[in-house]
């Protein structure tokens, strides 16, 4: 692999997005080796109304590429001695009812804890991602509901409350707000003065809008004002995820050691020795990458108007955001074709 700048390389990447309109929603996008070698572009616009194109200070929501900052800060909580990942869920939100006893924070994040998704309760009770829905809301759906989807620790199922609810320990063990804990210990130490967590709504933050198309094919906005963190709502830009991505070589936040733990993946077996069900390599908010013959760490986000992607390649030391405001953007097959671009390998099915 060449890390050294090379013209060809920018150009083939920015060619990726040759095909998109700057005069819809579009993407941000960026490449960056820890030696600071970077490729970066943007095409369309943050804002259809007004007429702003999109820039790499543009700030999209991040949606489920958030996960990893959630683990992170469990993580880093638990180096403070203020928590244990084999705490039960139930030593922080005893409301949520004796059958989560048996789930730990563990559990939660390597999406083996069994919880019902509290965006099918949600649905349940009639609220769409694009009506009002508060944390607190979701906390006593899910204290409503008291039943299991399956025994603890016996299968993998992606899982939103999981990382819902760890928000919620953080802010039990830290005494701060998710977002008030990452913007001191994670964001600020690293610089990422761009990025925050977006709490609650309406916001004064300048985000690019969110959209989707209608069924004549003209765009409209596709914003949601749900209110949870810990699964979602990271809000930043693709330069700030670079200077996150750099921390996983630095440990300049939490140390080298507790860096290499972000993947370390969950348990391949229950604790009655089984083999957990549909398991996948999921480690600390972040999956395992496998399409090409690099260790690297990734995770995808989809939320309203919102795809994005984030790649980091460790041994290579390349950090890898594509960050978009169209609903049907797939950022993850930008981010893994601009990936094939630098490595120059094909990604593998």
């Amino acid at each position: 692999m060449n890390k050294a700048y090379n013209q060809t390389t920018d150009v083939a990447i920015q060619q990726l997005v040759n095909n998109l309109s700057p005069d819809e929603p579009g993407c941000a996008y960026i490449a960056s080796f820890d030696d600071g070698v970077t490729y970066k572009g943007t095409v369309g616009l943050e804002s259809i109304e007004k007429k702003v194109p999109i820039t790499t200070k543009t700030i999209f929501n991040l949606a489920s590429v958030s996960k990893q900052f959630t683990a992170f800060a469990i993580l880093l909580l638990e180096q403070e001695g203020k928590l244990s990942l084999d705490d039960s869920i139930l030593n922080y939100i005893p409301s949520l009812g004796a059958y989560a006893e048996p789930v730990t924070l563990r559990h939660l994040i390597h999406h083996t804890g069994g919880l019902v998704d509290y965006m099918e309760l949600a649905e349940k009770e009639g609220i769409s991602d694009k009506d009002k829905l508060t944390a607190e809301q979701s906390l006593e759906h899910l204290e409503n509901y008291q039943i299991a989807d399956f025994p603890v620790g016996t299968k993998f199922e992606y899982s939103n409350t999981g990382y819902f609810l760890l928000s919620l320990v953080v802010e039990k063990a830290s005494g701060k707000s998710l977002r008030e804990f990452s913007k001191k210990c994670i964001f600020e130490p690293l610089n990422m003065n761009d990025t925050t967590i977006v709490d609650g709504y309406p916001t004064n933050i300048s985000i690019a809008r969110g959209y989707s198309k209608n069924e004549q094919g003209a765009f409209e906005i596709y914003e949601s004002p749900w209110e949870h963190t810990g699964d979602g709502a990271v809000h930043t830009n693709v330069e700030d995820l670079v200077k996150w991505g750099q921390n996983f070589a630095t440990g300049t936040v939490g140390g080298k050691e507790l860096v290499k733990r972000m993947g370390e993946v969950g348990s391949k077996t229950s604790s009655a020795g089984e083999l957990i069900i549909d398991n996948e390599d999921y480690a600390f908010g972040l999956s395992i990458g496998e399409t090409f013959d690099s260790h690297y760490l990734e995770h995808s986000g989809q939320w309203a108007g919102y795809p994005s992607h984030f790649m980091r390649f460790l041994e290579e030391g390349l950090t890898i955001a594509v960050l978009s405001n169209y609903e049907d953007f797939d950022s993850e097959e930008y981010a893994v074709k601009i990936a094939e671009i630098i490595i120059g390998k094909s990604a593998k099915k």
